[in-house]
């Protein structure tokens, strides 16, 4: 810019927008949104164009109660962290953040939960029932699904097809005799998951590659609903994918929990645990140093519990 260069600045993280750019355009479904000069370039305007609502209901988090204790977690131990016990419970038609700076045991925790990692000793529970978690397999047969971190090394084959991609979970529910694919199944689940949390891709043959982030991850998202899980883990659901795609993903998340799903979520994001938990565990080093109920969540008491000061938390 100071050689007298023109930049056209294309990016998803509004922080860099607003400290590099002079003027701002908002695109939205492939159309001019609204332009934004001077001190109209700030987080909440920018975020108001691109999803076409007031900020105030950006986050989409319904009234309703929880009900029964689906998953239970008692002393479990985790190979990272094999000095802490962790106690707690996810209840039907509940959303459970889990908060924590970086190396908290966050993820380690969900591998364990999801069977990709083994405990050291401690049970979990689903629906009072203690499960054995030896594989991946052990957690599906249960009703648990994990949406990881890193959805391109671990959620999504790359070089595979969306109808391939969103079939993936269900080959051994919907399998034919002799272990012979079910593609009417599969394209079936597709059409309805592509059509139900409105992934913009030409067909279902696309090479997942070729999409978004946030599509690619409506894609993980698809592929285990598309089995129907009774808890659903997301490790930072929407790390890396645009405002409006984020949007989608809350009013999923919403929406599942109406249906009864329990959800569990990670997220470092603190405007994402603050808008979305009905509760959330805070970690530090391993152990939950706190949990707190939606009326008592503050940016303040999450990172005193998040760095240590267990004397902010009731657990």
């Amino acid at each position: 810019r100071g050689r007298g260069v023109s930049v056209i600045y294309i990016s998803h993280r509004l922080g860099e927008v607003q400290e590099l750019a002079d003027r701002v355009t908002v695109f939205r479904d492939g159309e001019n949104a609204g332009d934004l000069v001077g001190d109209e370039m700030n987080h909440d305007r920018m975020v108001q164009l691109m999803v076409g609502r007031d900020i105030s209901q950006f986050y989409i988090r319904s009234p309703h109660d929880a009900g029964d204790v689906v998953l239970g977690v008692r002393d479990l131990q985790t190979a990272a962290n094999p000095g802490c016990r962790l106690n707690f419970s996810v209840r039907a038609r509940e959303i459970v953040g889990v908060a924590g700076l970086v190396g908290a045991g966050r993820t380690e925790l969900f591998e364990v939960l999801f069977g990709v990692q083994s405990a050291l000793s401690g049970t979990v529970m689903v629906d009072g029932k203690v499960v054995p978690l030896r594989s991946p397999r052990d957690a599906i047969d249960a009703g648990i699904a994990l949406v990881p971190e890193d959805r391109k090394q671990q959620g999504i084959i790359l070089e595979m097809t969306v109808r391939t991609n969103i079939g993936l979970a269900g080959l051994r529910q919907h399998k034919k005799k002799a272990g012979f694919l079910n593609a009417t199944q599969e394209a079936d689940d597709t059409s309805a998951m592509i059509e139900r949390l409105r992934i913009k891709t030409p067909d279902a043959e696309q090479m997942v590659q070729y999409l978004s982030g946030g599509n690619q991850q409506k894609v993980v998202l698809g592929k285990w609903l598309s089995i129907a899980p009774r808890i659903l883990l997301l490790d930072e659901p929407t790390r890396g994918i645009d405002v409006g795609a984020k949007q989608e993903i809350y009013g999923l998340m919403d929406e599942l929990a109406k249906k009864g799903v329990s959800i569990l979520f990670v997220s470092s994001e603190m405007e994402e645990i603050l808008g979305m938990s009905d509760r959330t565990l805070v970690m530090h080093e391993g152990r939950i140093t706190g949990e707190l109920m939606r009326d008592e969540l503050s940016e303040e008491r999450v990172m005193q519990l998040a760095t240590g000061n267990v004397a902010m938390g009731t657990r």
